[in-house]
């Protein structure tokens, strides 16, 4: 069975410790004769019966990035697409067609870390990091002024037109998010057609 490391060598010293024990018991042998015995089956516990997990964090997906940090980044995609999803539905009822855009935005954050989760060399790139700590905090920190002040009540006209003017800003986060989709789906479609010209060329020779 495959343990934690630190259970795998708590449970070697209590075999060893175990064995020494029965063995000066029960065998007639000297001190150090024990000892090696119980050096022999806790080595047997460790090397052959417990095989040692390294952890999360230990373990590269992609040359420079950790199983753990995938986890958590993809913990923390998971979060931003619920938060946007959120203010989304708080704006259904009075600024619907807004909400349809910020539902869109939901969506493409969700779509963006579904791409890092099935290509994580992704996730190392300069693009990549300023998107995940910077341009996605500034966007929230946006829509969620945005709504509130959406769903102020008793907003002035000249309260109003600024508002109207501040959907645009909902429309240009939007078109940013699905660029930086579609550039990191970029290498994506030029393997593919890669690939599909290499399998082409094949056919013809086969012919």
């Amino acid at each position: 069975m495959q343990v934690n490391w630190k259970v795998n060598m708590i449970i070697s010293a209590l075999v060893t410790m175990g064995a020494y024990f029965a063995a000066d018991t029960i065998l007639e042998f000297k001190w150090w004769v024990d000892v090696i015995i119980a050096l022999f089956f806790g080595g047997i516990v460790n090397q052959l019966i417990l095989r040692d997990k390294k952890e999360d964090s230990e373990i590269e997906v992609v040359p420079g990035l950790t199983r753990q940090e995938l986890k958590d980044t993809l913990a923390l995609g998971r979060n931003w697409t619920n938060m946007i999803e959120k203010l989304a539905k708080e704006l259904d009822r009075t600024h619907p067609e807004t909400a349809v855009k910020v539902r869109d935005i939901a969506g493409t954050v969700s779509a963006l870390f579904i791409n890092f989760e099935k290509d994580p060399k992704d996730l190392t790139t300069n693009n990549a990091r300023r998107l995940i700590y910077d341009h996605l905090p500034r966007a929230h920190n946006f829509l969620i002024a945005y709504a509130g002040l959406a769903l102020a009540e008793r907003l002035t006209d000249n309260e109003q037109a600024k508002l109207a003017d501040m959907e645009n800003k909902v429309t240009t986060i939007r078109e940013s998010f699905s660029r930086h989709l579609e550039a990191f789906r970029n290498n994506d479609f030029t393997q593919l057609q890669v690939e599909g010209q290499s399998m082409e060329t094949i056919y013809n020779l086969d012919i």
